[in-house]
């Protein structure tokens, strides 16, 4: 492999890191959120964010 892909895909793997520790805090804001809230809105929210699924 030449240093160009090597590098590439160096790069590509730290923005996958990223883009996965991003999305981590965002959900962890959510559930945080959700505990929170309640009524309609907090259903409404839990589904749009398939919180079943992932639980």
């Amino acid at each position: 492999m030449s240093a160009v892909m090597l590098l590439l895909a160096k790069l590509k793997n730290s923005e996958r890191r990223a883009e996965h520790a991003i999305q981590r805090k965002l959900d962890a804001i959510v559930r945080a959120t959700l505990e929170q809230q309640g009524g309609q809105a907090h259903e409404d929210l839990k589904a749009a964010i398939r919180m079943k699924e992932r639980l």
